[in-house]
């Protein structure tokens, strides 16, 4: 089973008329795009991103009024924005394609209000288009996001009441707020928002130890943050479990290296670079080149 970024469950069945019970081949239709669904998400979090564009592009020409296959598109060039190389094309990638993601969410909200799955990938769009305009110095975009990032909190709150969730877009959010550089302060405070560092990151630590398919998202943001934050230990004990869980992932690999190296780890860290450069992502050419550096530089320290 995959795990998701702010997804708990599968419940919008494509191509069925909910007033109706639905035909047999009507289940096998459904059943058959939640089957290539699920295999375009694990292939996300293997990090196999051509393959996993290919299936949500399908998934897209198939229901365009499901806004999943949308979400999980945009999700790989926030990924590489976020987690890789912070390159202004991946930045504007994923502002494109999460704007045509939210056109999706909006329509269904407006013929299925409840719809918790559509919330939730809503409030994390939103979330995500504000750390990326943050990163980007874009503080307009990033307060806005931010704000509608958390109404979309606050209404999954009253839909679905304790949801670990509602933890990253509330830990999200805090994060965010709490750590506008002073020249934006004055954007949050004239629309009366406001957050707090350590309390986004507790939120999202209780994500992060949820039994439920949110805790892999919620840990990859932890560790970025605890390496912006030079909290490397605490970063390692995150990342170690993603690794195990989801071998595949160079990002998470090197991620996992990173944190070895800088909790003192050296020659450990090393055996994790060489596994980076050895794969060579396509998409991750960035993080190959920066393993290689780190592999090259230990290396000759151990020489000496």
């Amino acid at each position: 089973m995959y795990s998701t970024l702010l997804i708990a469950i599968l419940l919008m069945i494509p191509g069925i008329n909910h007033d109706a019970e639905p035909t047999e081949g009507e289940k096998e239709r459904a059943a058959s795009f939640e089957n290539q669904l699920d295999s375009g998400i694990t292939a996300f979090y293997k990090t196999d991103w051509d393959n996993a564009r290919t299936i949500f592009r399908d998934l897209q020409k198939e229901n365009e009024t499901d806004p999943r296959p949308f979400f999980f598109e945009a999700m790989v060039p926030f990924w590489q924005y976020f987690f890789a190389d912070e390159s202004s094309e991946a930045a504007d990638q994923f502002l494109e394609k999460s704007e045509t993601a939210l056109e999706v969410g909006n329509a269904r909200m407006k013929s299925i209000p409840q719809d918790t799955t559509t919330v939730l990938m809503m409030g994390g769009l939103y979330g995500y288009r504000g750390l990326v305009a943050a990163s980007e110095r874009q503080y307009r975009t990033a307060v806005r996001s931010g704000a509608s990032g958390f109404s979309f909190t606050r209404k999954l709150m009253g839909m679905s009441g304790n949801n670990p969730d509602v933890l990253i877009g509330q830990g999200l959010f805090h994060y965010m707020m709490g750590t506008m550089p002073r020249e934006a302060r004055w954007l949050t405070s004239m629309v009366g928002l406001s957050g707090n560092r350590d309390t986004g990151l507790r939120l999202l630590e209780e994500a992060a130890e949820s039994d439920t398919h949110t805790s892999t998202d919620a840990r990859m943001i932890l560790v970025y943050l605890y390496h912006e934050e030079e909290l490397y230990d605490d970063a390692l004990r995150i990342v170690e479990p993603l690794v195990d869980k989801w071998p595949e992932n160079v990002i998470f690999r090197y991620f996992l290296a990173l944190s070895l190296e800088k909790s003192g780890h050296e020659q450990q860290a090393a055996e994790q670079y060489r596994v980076v450069v050895d794969r060579n992502h396509p998409d991750l050419t960035s993080l190959r080149d920066r393993g290689r550096e780190r592999l090259e530089y230990l290396t000759a320290s151990s020489e000496h």
